[in-house]
């Protein structure tokens, strides 16, 4: 008779070979994808697993490079040259090479190394370039005297371009010629663009639906798009009112925008539907009409998101002139914007006649500042002539890290509000 098995294994249990499939049996490809998920340095040590992997890690469709998984610097330019090299002309699918040099480290390198770099740089684009990429990321920071190649503005099986440079001061991007036919997405960060430049790339995309704009200079005056759907800038700085005409632009997105910094003049956009606005700071010194312009283009929108310390400021100003907003479905504040002045929330709802949903979010404060008054108590109705009709408005969302003054923000919503009974109130804590 047979001992019991102390450890028996019930039939649904898997084993170890029906856990993990035998990748013996894989057919190249799928190995290949396998290999292009991983950091080039641990594709490459996958040759020593037999004679079948051998040459698959010269096949990858991704290469990722990044300095910071090297401890010396000639370690990784060496690694790089040779990977690329191996690679040859086969498919590519992303290239994205990530190298910071900081102050110090420019400091002890000569200059003659320092171009060495530069050219290896250089080099690596085109090697990247011969495979026809869809997608290229450039992560390169504190090389100023790095010139990149007009190649890159050329290559026609493009679908992404991401180009984040920061040195002392922003790089200048300056094509001669700009011919993307296939590009879709493009971000530009710690980036000089220029009149000519902005008009030859938005020309020379005509396929282009995702720009993104972060921490640049805009020397502009004009962006012109009629396939533009998503338009992206953040912290940027401007010398003068940039006009956007583009007709199929669908998604505005401003963050850490500052009046007075940068003018946006919104021409010709009646397909824009989603707008976020972040107003960082609001200056009364800056203020121009452009604030008035920017607001009055926004009858189209039917979700509008404001966030930012600045934004109670510039609403003081424009309310009075406010246009009607018939369009707004969703609106959305944010970061203590407006939850101190909530009489100054209720003459905007007044503008938003459709409004169904209204989303307030403050992670500081949630304490309303009461109306200014003559010195005497607030009276009860004191805020009616303030009444909004909304007469399409289900829910009210307010989101809070404090909880004092929640409840009396509510109750002057609810007193302004036409329809009180209808609407759902959602109260939620950070």
């Amino acid at each position: 008779m047979e001992p019991p098995n102390k450890n028996p294994r019930s039939n649904d249990e898997p084993t170890m070979s029906q856990s993990f499939p035998d990748l013996s049996t894989l057919p190249e490809s799928v190995l290949i994808r396998i290999l292009s998920c991983m950091n080039p340095k641990e594709a490459v040590q996958t040759c020593i697993l037999s004679k079948r992997w051998r040459n698959l890690w010269t096949r990858v469709t991704s290469l990722n490079f990044n300095k910071h998984a090297f401890e010396c610097t000639a370690d990784f330019v060496h690694f790089v040259t040779n990977m690329l090299f191996f690679h040859g002309n086969s498919k590519l699918d992303t290239f994205r090479l990530c190298w910071y040099i900081h102050k110090h480290e420019v400091s002890t390198h000569s200059s003659k190394i320092y171009q060495i770099y530069v050219s290896n740089i250089t080099a690596w684009i085109f090697s990247a370039l011969s495979c026809k990429p869809l997608t290229i990321s450039l992560v390169l920071y504190g090389f100023p005297n790095l010139k990149l190649p007009h190649a890159l503005f050329t290559c026609a099986s493009l679908e992404q371009l991401e180009l984040d440079l920061f040195d002392s001061r922003k790089k200048a991007i300056e094509p001669t010629c700009v011919n993307l036919p296939n590009l879709k997405k493009l971000k530009f960060r710690y980036c000089a663009l220029y009149n000519l430049v902005m008009q030859g790339i938005l020309s020379g995309c005509p396929l282009l639906e995702e720009l993104s704009l972060d921490g640049c200079s805009l020397n502009i005056s004009k962006m012109k798009s009629d396939q533009l759907r998503c338009l992206t800038i953040l912290s940027c700085q401007s010398s003068r009112v940039v006009e956007i005409f583009m007709p199929s632009l669908i998604s505005l997105h401003l963050e850490d925008y500052c009046p007075g910094i940068i003018k946006l003049s919104l021409k010709n956009t009646p397909s824009l539907s989603k707008v976020f606005v972040s107003y960082k700071t609001f200056n009364e010194n800056y203020f121009s009409s452009a604030e008035f312009r920017f607001f009055n283009c926004l009858r189209t929108v039917t979700d509008l998101e404001l966030y930012g310390p600045g934004l109670q400021g510039l609403l003081e100003k424009i309310i009075l002139n406010c246009p009607k907003l018939d369009c707004l479905k969703h609106l959305t504040f944010g970061q203590g914007a407006i939850h101190k002045r909530p009489v100054l929330l209720c003459r905007l709802l007044r503008n938003t006649p459709n409004l169904q949903k209204l989303t307030i979010s403050d992670k500081q404060h949630s304490v309303p500042e009461k109306p200014a008054t003559s010195g005497e108590p607030k009276k009860k109705g004191a805020t009616g002539r303030m009444s909004f009709k909304c007469k399409h408005l289900k829910a009210i969302e307010i989101k809070y890290s404090d909880p004092s003054g929640v409840q009396e923000l509510v109750d002057i919503l609810l007193q302004n509000v036409s329809h009180r009974k209808r609407v759902r109130i959602d109260l939620s804590r950070f």
